[in-house]
C-alpha cells in the first residue's frame, strides 16, 4: 500500500528561472518540501516518453529556481509519472490527476511515496541452472548440485 506524500498543483506565486523570467511550474510539496517541475519540460515529457528535471525552490527576495533536484518519468505502465530525487527518494502520481491539474480542472492531485531504490547490488534469483556448466569444456555436473 502507498503512503500519501504531499501534492502538487500549478504554480500560484511567480517563480522566477536563472534569468529573472517567470517559469509557468508545477509545484510539488513533499514532506515539507517544495520543489518543482517546468510546465514546458513536463508537457514535453509526457509527449515524448524522455525526463523531466525536479528542481527546488529558493527564496531570496522572491521564490526562483534554485538547482536540480531529481528528475521525473513516465512509469513503463504508462499510467503515472514516476519522481525520482537525488538523495533516493521515489514517488509517484497517476496521470489522469495531473492531466486534470494541469488542464485546470482539479487544483491538486496527491503524491504517494514508492520504497527507496535498492543501492546495492541485486541479488539474483537462483534457479538450478545457474549452477549448470555455460561450455561443454566445463564439463558436465554429476551427482548433487553445490549447496
Amino acid at each position: 500500500m502507498m503512503k500519501n506524500a504531499g501534492y502538487l498543483q500549478l504554480n500560484r506565486r511567480p517563480v522566477l528561472d536563472e534569468d529573472g523570467i517567470p517559469m509557468d511550474i508545477l509545484e510539488l510539496y513533499l514532506y515539507g518540501t517544495r520543489l518543482c517541475i517546468r510546465v514546458n519540460e513536463l508537457r514535453n515529457a509526457l509527449r515524448s516518453g524522455v525526463s523531466a528535471r525536479v528542481e527546488k525552490i529558493r527564496w531570496n527576495w522572491m521564490a526562483y529556481i534554485g538547482g536540480s533536484a531529481g528528475n521525473a518519468r513516465i512509469s513503463k505502465s504508462g499510467k503515472a509519472l514516476n519522481i525520482e530525487l537525488r538523495n533516493g527518494e521515489r514517488f509517484t502520481v497517476a496521470l489522469d490527476s495531473l492531466h486534470a491539474v494541469l488542464c485546470s480542472r482539479e487544483r491538486y492531485a496527491s503524491v504517494a511515496a514508492l520504497p527507496y531504490s535498492v543501492a546495492g547490488p541485486i541479488e539474483r534469483n537462483r534457479q538450478i541452472t545457474d549452477y549448470c556448466p555455460g561450455t561443454s569444456r566445463e564439463g558436465s555436473v554429476l551427482g548433487a548440485l553445490p549447496a
